[in-house]
């Protein structure tokens, strides 16, 4: 039985909203519902009724607005990233100081995102951050699209920093952080732990107790060390 054009454009409606509200969207992603050119044109369709925005060239997302200003909101970047290798079939790597960003481990803002991948892609601008596709043999690309991709590069970017007490102790205990999270941190030291070997020897060192011990003994140990320090303050 063939699908006529309007429940395309519906089903290709609901699947959207049914996802995050940050989701950006080619017209791969609905592949299932109906022909390439079925569904271009639900797309356009929605695009035209304000229900979706156009980003660039096959690039959809759901428009947002900033609650304080009223005006509209930038297109998650990193969703944008994401759709193009869904598209594309392409295997991406995030350069370092935007992993960082990501993470929460920099305050630096990028103006420009550096994107390692397989293929060959043309740059895309969104408002005033650019993003940049760089062609990348795939002996560089171990890490590319895995859960731990934005750790391993955010370390790499990190590494001068790591031999400043202060800065190692906040870097330490942010990773820690995320590699405990409740939602994704199992999922993260796992892959970790798969791919530590491939890692350069001192980001193992670093990352080796995170990914190997239970988060309890780590703090049962932070805590110890607090109470030290505290007994000492307060000694005669």
């Amino acid at each position: 039985m063939k699908i006529s054009n309007k429940d395309i454009k519906s089903r290709v409606y609901g699947k959207i909203c049914a996802s995050t509200p940050t989701g950006v969207w080619t017209a791969t992603d609905f592949a299932n519902f109906g022909d390439y050119e079925a569904i271009k044109k639900a797309l356009q369709r929605l695009t035209n009724e304000g229900s979706l925005r156009r980003i660039d060239v096959g690039l959809y997302d759901r428009p947002q607005h900033n609650k304080l200003t009223g005006k509209p909101s930038a297109p998650d970047y990193r969703e944008v990233i994401e759709a193009i290798a869904r598209r594309d079939q392409a295997r991406i790597l995030v350069d370092g100081m935007t992993a960082a960003n990501d993470l929460g481990l920099s305050d630096a803002v990028p103006g420009r995102v550096v994107v390692h991948s397989d293929a060959r892609l043309k740059p895309i601008r969104i408002d005033n951050l650019i993003i940049n596709f760089r062609p990348t043999s795939a002996s560089k690309l171990y890490w590319a699209g895995r859960p731990a991709m934005r750790i391993v590069q955010a370390l790499s970017w990190l590494k001068s920093k790591l031999s400043d007490p202060e800065e190692n102790q906040r870097i330490r205990r942010r990773i820690n952080s995320i590699l405990w999270d409740r939602q994704a941190g199992a999922i993260l030291r796992k892959d970790l732990k798969k791919g530590l070997t491939s890692l350069p020897a001192w980001m193992q060192d670093f990352l080796r107790d995170m990914v190997s011990n239970e988060r309890m003994s780590s703090e049962k140990s932070s805590g110890q060390k607090r109470g030290s320090r505290r007994r000492k303050a307060h000694a005669p």
